[in-house]
């Protein structure tokens, strides 16, 4: 049965938003950032959950790596790879010859570090936001990784060493299923990005600059 974990009170806060115009350049040098320090943060930790198009996967580690344009891509890339929590795996590439901007964004519940390109700015979120800084701060992101610590990454963790369920899934009203087995997550169809469900061919929509992804659960 698909369950739901509670949501935070949201009382009155003052978010804060950041941006790092030169991470892309850093990642370029360095061929890999660890995702804990990649931006610097000084909020507390204990556990990562990547957002993907509504997919949410609990990590204990993740990190960006540079793909060379003389790599399996014939364009320059980033991708996102993570050590997750149980039998599953999660990872994306993203097509780096788009402008990309990327963000953390400081709450009352925690943080979150989001990366958007204009492209897809452009084509869902410029009619009602100034900027992409502005469409982050009011949590309107496709791709995120979430910083998860105390209670909250508690119950996200014990999901993951549990259940046999590739993700998490939140949905478009802000409930966040949690299926038990991997049958349970695919009876949510409706709710799983084209790119993950694997009787469709059709991925995700070219603004997104999504080159290849992949999701999926087995032993460990």
């Amino acid at each position: 049965m698909v369950g739901e974990f509670e949501r935070p009170p949201q009382g009155e806060f003052e978010r804060e938003i950041r941006s790092f115009p030169e991470f892309f350049d850093r990642l370029e040098l360095q061929g890999a950032l660890d995702i804990w320090d990649a931006v610097n943060s000084e909020t507390e930790i204990e556990g990562l959950v990547y957002h993907h198009r509504g997919i949410q996967v609990p990590s204990y580690e993740g990190r960006f790596v540079y793909e060379p344009t003389d790599g399996e891509y014939d364009t320059q890339a980033f991708s996102i790879e993570f050590g997750t929590v149980g039998p599953r795996s999660v990872w994306a590439v993203f097509d780096g010859s788009l402008s990309w901007d990327i963000y953390l964004l400081l709450y009352e519940e925690g943080a979150v570090v989001a990366w958007m390109s204009d492209a897809e700015f452009e084509a869902e979120e410029a009619g009602r936001f100034r900027s992409k800084a502005a469409a982050v701060e009011a949590g309107q992101f496709t791709f995120g990784t979430f910083f998860r610590f105390g209670p909250d990454w508690v119950e996200r963790e014990e999901w993951g060493l549990r259940s046999s369920a590739p993700a998490m899934i939140q949905t478009g009203d802000g409930q966040l299923l949690t299926p038990e087995t991997e049958s349970e997550f695919y009876e949510n169809a409706h709710a799983i990005p084209d790119e993950f469900r694997p009787a469709v061919e059709t991925g995700a929509p070219p603004f997104y600059g999504l080159l290849d992804a992949g999701l999926s659960v087995g032993p460990e």
